[in-house]
């Protein structure tokens, strides 16, 4: 992050010369929110600097508090770029369970689909699933919506992972938005956790096995 500071009147303006917003153009984050816009205030106002609706900048600072000024101020940057960030993920991730859960009560009729479930992994963790169906003989399947975050990554791998050491009969379904957007390695080390990874829109007829 490059961080300008100005002349004015008798100190500075340390500023991140829009450095958020550039940052989440580069993410693909196109239009900002009034979320957006409240949480830059919020945290501005938090952190004693000015969000000027990109960024973020500090005024009347000492020449001897220029590193100090400059912390505050890629600090909140930090912060208000993180924040857009996960909130997105988060819808993301809830309209891709919401799509799941509809695809899988028309495709698997009778079957319970629980929402935001608990199960216990082999570590005796218990972690919560967001789509969980009820099968036959005492069996579970996982559902897990998965975005191309490494945090998202991370969290469904090892909840997979856990699960599988203690069921390994129970299928794990990885729900994506578009197979083709991801990398193959990326799929390759999901691939040995799961039953598969799916596209939300593509062919789910297989899981009709499932009903048996």
């Amino acid at each position: 992050m490059t961080l300008v500071a100005r002349p004015a009147g008798g100190g500075f303006v340390v500023g991140d010369e829009g450095a958020g917003r550039l940052a989440l153009l580069a993410l693909g984050v196109q239009d900002l929110t009034r979320s957006d816009q409240r949480r830059g205030n919020e945290i501005a106002e938090a952190r004693g600097v000015i969000f000027t609706g990109d960024g973020f900048s500090v005024s009347d600072v000492a020449a001897d508090q220029l590193t100090s000024a400059a912390a505050y101020v890629a600090d909140a940057c930090r912060a208000w770029v993180e924040g857009a960030l996960e909130v997105r993920v988060y819808r993301s991730r809830r309209d891709l369970t919401d799509r799941a859960t509809e695809r899988l009560r028309a495709i698997l009729p009778g079957l319970t689909v629980d929402r935001d479930r608990e199960l216990l992994g082999i570590s005796t963790k218990r972690h919560r699933f967001d789509l969980v169906v009820t099968l036959s003989g005492d069996r579970l399947a996982a559902f897990e919506a998965m975005t191309p975050s490494p945090v998202s990554m991370a969290s469904v791998h090892f909840k997979f992972f856990d699960l599988m050491q203690a069921h390994g009969d129970w299928p794990r379904e990885a729900v994506v938005e578009e197979l083709s957007a991801w990398a193959s390695e990326d799929l390759a080390a999901m691939q040995q956790v799961s039953s598969h990874v799916r596209g939300v829109s593509g062919p789910w007829s297989d899981l009709a096995h499932l009903l048996a």
